[in-house]
């Protein structure tokens, strides 16, 4: 058996539980502490990417969410689009009405190469010992998942938040061995950061879909014209 399931029906979460091991170390109590992890291009940051922050964290039990723009994403076969230091003024835009604690990591960002998230859990586990890190997805990457550089150690490091709608039916043959993942309820809102590009090309309305100041810093400096 590739895998050991526990399923758990409990306020309308499921859990799969594989062995989850927090590394240790005395330097910070971070102790029964769950902190989100959401990574991505943030190319550029929109009200999806924060609503499934906030479900994450009302639904978790999470102490605070920690955002992660990456440098370039192993599995994004296109080249970001803006600038690093645009994309990390937009996040940081997005974020100053969250509701809940967060903190945005530059790890990624300050790095001169791909981005892999085992090295961003190992990372966090550092610097947050004894915290349990649940890095947040969306329910296409499950089939991804076993594409993960070091997917089996990462697993031992952090479990998984996945964000689907309610009575999504799951292939439990995709979940790799070791990893620890909880379903969420999420009802996905309909675009992406493609089509938000697209559309601002185009000179096409993104109001409903980005932050206010967003919308005016992609302006200002004329970002995705291209």
């Amino acid at each position: 058996m590739r895998y050991t399931i526990l399923a758990i029906k409990k306020l309308k979460k499921f859990y799969y539980c594989c062995t989850f091991h927090s590394e240790k170390n005395s330097r910070v109590e971070t102790k029964n502490t769950r902190i989100g992890i959401l990574g991505g291009s943030f190319d550029p940051i929109h009200k999806a990417h924060l609503a499934i922050a906030e479900s994450a964290y009302e639904q978790s039990g999470l102490s605070k969410i920690i955002f992660i723009p990456a440098k370039q994403a192993p599995l994004r076969d296109a080249p970001v689009r803006a600038q690093d230091a645009d994309r990390l003024a937009m996040l940081k835009l997005a974020l100053r009405n969250f509701k809940y604690p967060y903190e945005i990591d530059e790890f990624e960002i300050r790095r001169h190469q791909t981005s892999y998230s085992i090295d961003t859990a190992l990372h966090l586990s550092n610097k947050y010992p004894g915290a349990e890190l649940c890095w947040i997805i969306g329910a296409d990457h499950i089939g991804k998942l076993s594409q993960w550089k070091q997917i089996e150690k990462l697993g031992k490091i952090i479990s998984f938040i996945c964000a689907v709608r309610n009575g999504y039916d799951t292939d439990e043959t995709l979940i790799p061995q070791g990893v620890k993942l909880e379903f969420i309820d999420f009802a996905p809102l309909p675009y992406s950061s493609t089509e938000i590009r697209n559309r601002l090309k185009n000179g096409l309305d993104c109001d409903l879909m980005l932050d206010p100041s967003v919308k005016k810093y992609i302006l200002e400096h004329r970002l995705y014209e291209k």
